[in-house]
């Protein structure tokens, strides 16, 4: 699914090359997405509207239009929103392409439907329930002094903590994954049995590697690609996500592939702990 840093990419991406374009056409059919894809609302709400900005919220895409309203976008499991020449074929999976003149498509494509395109009214966005329950995000001012004592003061495992949307905005099973790596802590020790001061490193160790991770453009495990079509290079400098039973980095002893929280949780049982 991808992750803060790669939201992060096809934002600034699309700020680049779609910024003040106006929405000439909608087409796309009803489907069942993570909410159903409501193409007849979307006829009547879009086209006209000018793209003034787009920001991120978590793993959100949203993008302010002008006069009005807001497109929400998640891209789920392998969603891609994709730039292309309109007289280029579409993509299987392709729900819904947005006409920008004559030279540009804005296209989702979500083979496997788990993503989310949905138009919001002025004042919906404070109280939509997907973005109403987000928590602190982990790139802001605020995070290294905020989140850890937030982390502290529970008990669940520290990986099931940096996945709750509702503690930690946008950070997913690879970034938490490399994050505690890089602190040296154990995926399942507690939140209240971990110091303060690791605490503040794990956060820090966050930030870094979102911060890395968009700097190269996201990473690429099997579906992300940016609007362009090019695919994040961040895979490449992965230390622990995807290489259980690989001689860790630090120490040379196996990396541990676990599953906690329901999800697959490399570590190192030496240099994590």
């Amino acid at each position: 699914m991808p992750e803060l840093p790669e939201v992060e990419t096809v934002r600034r991406a699309l700020e680049r090359h779609a910024t003040g374009r106006t929405i000439e056409s909608v087409r796309g059919r009803e489907v069942q997405l993570r909410r159903p894809l409501d193409i007849r609302r979307l006829r009547r709400r879009l086209p006209g509207h000018r793209l003034n900005g787009f920001r991120r919220r978590a793993k959100f895409l949203l993008v302010d239009l002008d006069p009005s309203g807001t497109l929400l976008v998640h891209l789920g499991m392998s969603g891609r929103l994709l730039l292309c020449d309109p007289a280029s074929p579409l993509l299987p999976h392709s729900h819904l392409v947005l006409g920008l003149g004559p030279r540009l498509d804005l296209r989702f494509v979500d083979p496997r439907r788990f993503g989310l395109v949905s138009w919001l009214a002025p004042g919906d966005e404070a109280i939509d329930p997907s973005l109403s329950m987000l928590g602190l995000e982990p790139l802001d001012e605020r995070a290294p002094f905020e989140l850890p004592p937030l982390l502290h003061a529970r008990r669940a495992p520290l990986k099931a903590l940096l996945l709750d949307q509702r503690l930690v905005a946008g950070v997913g099973n690879i970034y938490a994954a490399e994050a505690l790596w890089r602190a040296g802590i154990r995926p399942s020790r507690p939140g209240h049995r971990t110091a303060l001061p690791r605490l503040e490193r794990l956060v820090d160790e966050v930030r870094a590697v979102l911060s890395e991770a968009i700097e190269q453009g996201g990473t690429t495990i099997r579906d992300f690609s940016s609007p362009q079509g090019n695919f994040g290079d961040f895979a490449v400098r992965l230390q622990a996500y995807g290489h259980g039973g690989e001689p860790c980095p630090r120490c040379g002893r196996a990396m541990i592939d676990d599953r906690l929280a329901g999800r697959s949780t490399v570590w190192c049982r030496r240099c994590q702990h």
